[in-house]
């Protein structure tokens, strides 16, 4: 297929970055049909895929007519196609949308009457066909770019609130250390009142039984037998809240040194990967954003 001349090339960024926008090509060349090769444009549109600008151009061919595209073996034609950003009148248009790979190829010629198409060196249309076809190609580039960029945008946001969860999850732990800290105070100062109040029982009984021994049958000793067995009661009581608020102690010294010693590590350091994330992301995110301003641009 011989080249007759190279119109436009546009949105070329060399580089070694992936996103970055590709080059939208657009040149008038001779195009190979099964009837016959004839003078049209090519225009190469990058990263879209083929699906997507095959049904695109079947569209805009198809808009503002009742005329049908043709199909045949890969080739499309429709006969009085209406192009008003072209010209006026009924066009006939031939060629085909090719997956080339890296790029798909849209060919097309534009029959203004048999057999006269549309070439740069006898129709004042040729520049009015190149921008139609410039703002085809833009338009669908320009629209996976706004979805790469809302995709980028996305995950940021997902890394974003994934690290405000994990600082939560932080923030709960050394509220969890403070509010045990907190308790544990609480329950020593509990505690020194249970002891000394169990000392003073005890000794309350060591006398109790002395005065018991001390005492013949009567009413005198019954009471006092009352008497001690509501002090061992109390004794009784005393030791058993002095064995819970020891049990409290040690879970809440435990939940503590479980925080300190693992889980907030361990949050620091998920933490850390995450912000290395968002910080690589905010890259991504920048490059889609360039790379949608400068389609948007042109």
């Amino acid at each position: 297929m011989k080249t007759l001349t190279i119109s436009l090339i546009f949105f070329f960024l060399a580089g070694s970055i992936a996103m970055s926008q590709k080059a939208i090509v657009i040149k008038e060349d001779s195009i190979d049909l099964k009837h016959g090769t004839i003078p049209g444009f090519i225009t190469a549109i990058p990263e879209v895929a083929f699906e997507t600008i095959n049904d695109s151009w079947i569209k805009s061919l198809e808009q503002g007519t009742r005329s049908k595209v043709q199909k045949d073996g890969g080739e499309l034609s429709i006969f009085g196609a209406i192009i008003k950003e072209i010209t006026p009148n009924p066009v006939n248009i031939y060629g085909y949308v090719k997956d080339a790979d890296t790029v798909t190829i849209v060919a097309a010629a534009y029959e203004l009457k048999k057999d006269e198409y549309i070439t740069p060196d006898k129709h004042e249309q040729s520049a009015l066909v190149r921008q139609y076809l410039l703002t085809f190609a833009k338009d669908l580039y320009l629209d996976l770019a706004k979805n790469e960029l809302r995709d980028k945008e996305k995950d940021l946001k997902n890394l974003e609130n994934e690290l405000s969860s994990v600082e939560g999850e932080k923030n709960k732990l050394d509220k969890m250390i403070k509010s045990n800290n907190n308790s544990i105070n609480s329950i020593n100062d509990e505690l020194l009142i249970l002891r000394t109040n169990l000392s003073s029982l005890n000794e309350e009984l060591l006398i109790q039984n002395n005065q018991l021994n001390s005492l013949d049958e009567g009413p005198a000793k019954e009471e006092k037998e009352k008497y001690i067995k509501d002090l061992e009661k109390n004794i009784k009581k005393t030791n058993n809240d002095i064995e819970s608020d020891e049990k409290k102690l040690v879970d809440l010294r435990s939940e503590i040194e479980k925080a300190q010693v693992d889980e907030i590590p361990e949050n620091l350091k998920e933490q850390q990967r995450i912000k290395i994330a968002i910080d690589q992301q905010e890259e991504v995110v920048r490059v889609a954003t360039e790379k949608y301003n400068t389609i948007r641009d042109y």
